[in-house]
């Protein structure tokens, strides 16, 4: 035997089923965010008497594929590595290496120069060194070393 329980209407029950009404309103055209990268560089940084050192881990990609933005107090890194390509009659059975589009956007500090930020790239680590200074906004050249 089932046994159906009827309550009285309480205010905030009414209340309550309002809000989820509108909420199911206002999330019926809201469409999901697509992810803005696939995967996330590890990073380390560091501080030296001079500046500041951020290290990026980016084995597989060329230099050409890598951005380096300087936008106020952020430095916004971002890149590409492809996806490797299929040979033949190939089956993946494990496949832990990240692909696609990275991304990172770091904090520089308030007294970083970012009028003399310079990187380089070399065995698949990414080294950005940051002096000490002022504020600003430029991209950043990668030199071969």
């Amino acid at each position: 035997m089932v046994r159906i329980r009827h309550s009285l209407s309480h205010p905030m029950l009414d209340i309550h089923r309002r809000m989820e009404q509108v909420m199911e309103r206002l999330l019926r055209d809201v469409k999901p965010l697509e992810p803005q990268a696939a995967w996330l560089p590890r990073a380390d940084v560091y501080e030296t008497a001079e500046g500041f050192v951020v290290t990026l881990e980016l084995p597989g990609i060329e230099k050409e594929e890598i951005d380096i933005l300087v936008e106020g107090l952020y430095l916004r890194l971002s890149g590409v590595r492809p996806e490797p390509l299929a040979q033949g009659c190939m089956r993946w059975h494990q496949m832990e290496i990240a692909h696609g589009r990275f991304e990172r956007v770091l904090a520089l500090p308030q007294e970083a120069d970012p009028e003399k930020i310079t990187a380089t790239y070399k065995d698949g680590f990414l080294m950005i060194h940051i002096p000490r200074g002022s504020s600003g906004a430029r991209s950043v050249p990668i030199e071969e070393t």
